[in-house]
């Protein structure tokens, strides 16, 4: 009885002069960006609101991407990412003197003057359960046999 009620007064609603239609609060499509191969610049914070710098170099690889990460004085490492519309995610490895640190990178995809930028977030374990941020600016495509 009471669905009943409830879908007479939805009709009675819709159908008065004062309904409206909002758009307000509907999300809109993104747009997906193309392909996501090339050099990247790297900016990123660590913990404690430290900056690091550097560059990256993402290559497409069948359905999946190899991604080459370079920062601060040298410290490169290398993941391997996936891709589903706009977001991008890859893991990766480094070892240094504590042994081996493991993350991962998730980003938002968009275009940013016709070129794609990814604005994410990373993970790394060990560490200190905090999410960093990390911003990867499109500077360049892929010469053809780098592909």
């Amino acid at each position: 009885m009471f669905s009943q009620a409830l879908l007479v007064l939805v009709a009675f609603t819709a159908n008065s002069p004062e309904a409206k239609v909002t758009t307000k609060n509907v999300p809109q499509l993104e747009t997906e960006v193309g392909d996501i191969s090339g050099y990247y610049t790297c900016k990123g914070t660590e913990v404690g609101g430290k900056t690091y710098n550097g560059v990256a170099v993402i290559t497409r690889k069948g359905d999946i991407y190899i991604v080459q990460w370079v920062i601060g004085s040298g410290s490169t490492f290398t993941g391997i990412g996936i891709r589903q519309g706009n977001t991008f995610s890859a893991s990766w490895a480094l070892s240094n003197e504590r042994g081996l640190v493991r993350g991962i990178n998730v980003y938002r995809v968009k275009l940013a003057g016709g070129n794609p930028r990814l604005t994410g977030r990373w993970a790394s374990m060990p560490g200190n359960g905090v999410l960093q941020s990390e911003t990867l600016t499109f500077l360049k495509a892929l010469d053809d046999g780098e592909e």
